[in-house]
């Protein structure tokens, strides 16, 4: 079975006609460290920057003219009109259906003729260090303890619909929000507190421990509403691996 591409709910084979070349080669993170040469002293010295670059996911497509299109150009431009924006957009491959990237076209296809017949391309996405697994995509009730199954700490958001104070407590730590007006999200990934949306800014409301979001750690977490009546208290985990 031909892997797929599939960006903003549409697909690379059944809208497009069009298909990735075998085999797909998979780019990978790796941490942003600084080598430091010292006189007199064999090896580099590392400083990491406590970072991970974005990578370049690059797919060579193919396609026949039994994709439908009268010049390869038209081909071209329909699919590169589908893949463009401005923001980071999820982006899903059917070889690795349980994830999905978050990155933006940074490379547009250009289909080159090899025959009468037939043409391929590249196309690249330029994409977070991070894939996203698809169950933790989703808002969910808390149940706790959580368990983290992978090897990387995630960045949740929390949820909560109702009025007054509330501290949700993560693995001991008490997250403080004072003067919640009907609804409020707290988003760790992103470090921003709102309310129904990004632009309702609600950060002036928290007292964090040492400013810092809330995390995941790799295995048991245990979460709770220590004080405060929601009448929603949900969370979308995040959860997270190294591409």
């Amino acid at each position: 079975m031909s892997t797929d591409l599939i960006v903003k709910d549409q697909s690379l084979i059944s809208d497009y006609g069009t298909y990735i070349q075998y085999p797909l080669v998979i780019a990978h993170a790796s941490p942003e460290l600084s080598p430091v040469s010292i006189a007199g002293h064999s090896g580099d010295l590392l400083t990491s920057n406590h970072r991970y670059p974005n990578i370049t996911q690059t797919f060579n497509l193919y396609a026949t003219t039994e994709a439908g299109y009268e010049t390869w150009s038209h081909l071209s431009l329909d699919i590169n009109q589908w893949l463009v924006s401005e923001t980071y957009q999820p982006i899903y491959i059917t070889s690795q259906n349980d994830w999905r990237w978050e990155g933006y076209l940074s490379q547009p296809a250009s289909f080159t003729p090899q025959n009468d017949f037939e043409a391929t391309a590249s196309i690249s996405f330029n994409c977070k260090p991070f894939m996203k697994r698809l169950d933790g995509a989703e808002f969910k009730p808390i149940v706790s303890p959580v368990i983290n199954t992978e090897q990387i700490f995630a960045e949740p958001t929390f949820h909560i619909i109702g009025n007054g104070d509330f501290v949700i407590e993560v693995n001991g730590q008490d997250y403080k929000l004072n003067g919640v007006d009907g609804e409020i999200f707290v988003d760790s990934e992103m470090q921003w507190i709102y309310k129904h949306s990004m632009n309702e800014n609600r950060s002036s409301l928290a007292e964090f421990p040492n400013n810092d979001f809330p995390i995941l750690i790799p295995g048991e977490n245990t979460i709770a509403l220590k004080s405060g009546t929601a009448s929603v208290f949900e969370f979308k985990p995040n959860w997270r691996k190294l591409a």
